[in-house]
């Protein structure tokens, strides 16, 4: 589908929404005027039923995007259909609520509701910006390449320091260690700023002041300033390497971080309805 076509699409499918949910909120007034008031009459258990089928149509999509061989519907049709049914599945509980809040389990589970609908609204945010911007990242390397030149660097700086003195490796091996990355370097990336790729490795001037190895400059013999000076560019393109690798990594992590927030609201919005209902149907049924 073309960015026109989409943009179309995804114009006629907002437009159909709101028609729902304005049907829904007029429906409402038209109830309310006659005395309806909360979700234990007849107006709101319909209500209440509407809003469960809802959540349940929303819990498929995560079978039917998986699903690749399913003729029901285009799966951009069901995205955009998963997109407004989240907004206007929580109007519809509003609306069964009769904007009374009592029930404890009841809240929590419009709560987790409210969790979902916003982590998907903000994941639907992530695919829509996100990958264009990883695109521009990897157009020349992908992570694969980057690791390999990284690696071809690293022993290109090996064996330029294989015979030099001693302070000539001890700088190579400080400037080394400034590429290992330190704990958790790979989601630290998700909320660094562009150019912190040295703060995500071992990097002692992490800190700002000078690493332990730069001591060693001063006494590297005259007769390798030459080397050295090579030493310190093939370092500086490790630099560079790794900022675009960093770049490419926090951009997947926001592609899938924010699942770790609406997988789990969802199994727990699950709970909770099913919880709600079942407290309805054995209170209902007591004398």
């Amino acid at each position: 589908m073309t960015p026109a076509a989409r943009t179309g699409a995804g114009a006629r499918w907002r437009r159909r929404w709101l028609a729902a949910g304005l049907a829904l909120i007029a429906s409402y007034a038209w109830f309310a005027a006659r005395g309806f008031q909360h979700g234990g009459t007849p107006q709101g258990m319909a209500y209440g039923a509407l809003g469960t089928l809802a959540i349940l149509v929303l819990l498929y999509f995560g079978v039917r995007k998986r699903s690749y061989r399913s003729t029901w519907g285009t799966l951009e049709g069901w995205l955009q259909s998963h997109l407004y049914l989240g907004l206007l599945s929580a109007v519809i509980i509003v609306l069964h609520s009769g904007f009374r809040f009592h029930d404890r389990v009841a809240v929590a589970a419009f709560a987790a509701l409210l969790v979902v609908v916003a982590t998907g609204l903000l994941g639907a945010f992530f695919y829509a910006s996100v990958p264009r911007r990883l695109s521009a990242v990897e157009r020349e390397l992908t992570p694969a390449d980057l690791a390999a030149q990284l690696q071809q660097l690293a022993q290109a700086m090996v064996r330029l320091a294989g015979s030099r003195s001693q302070p000539f490796q001890l700088v190579c091996q400080g400037l080394l260690a400034e590429s290992v990355p330190v704990r958790l370097a790979g989601w630290r990336a998700t909320f660094s700023r562009p150019g912190a790729g040295r703060r995500l490795v071992g990097s002692a001037a992490a800190g700002g002041g000078p690493a332990p190895w730069a001591a060693h400059l001063a006494r590297v013999p005259a007769g390798e300033q030459e080397e050295l000076r090579q030493l310190l560019v093939l370092s500086r393109q490790r630099g560079e390497l790794l900022e675009q690798l960093v770049a490419q990594q926090r951009y997947r992590n926001l592609l899938g971080a924010w699942l770790y927030l609406h997988v789990p609201f969802s199994i727990v919005l699950v709970v909770l309805v099913a919880a709600h209902v079942l407290a309805v149907f054995y209170y209902g049924a007591r004398p």
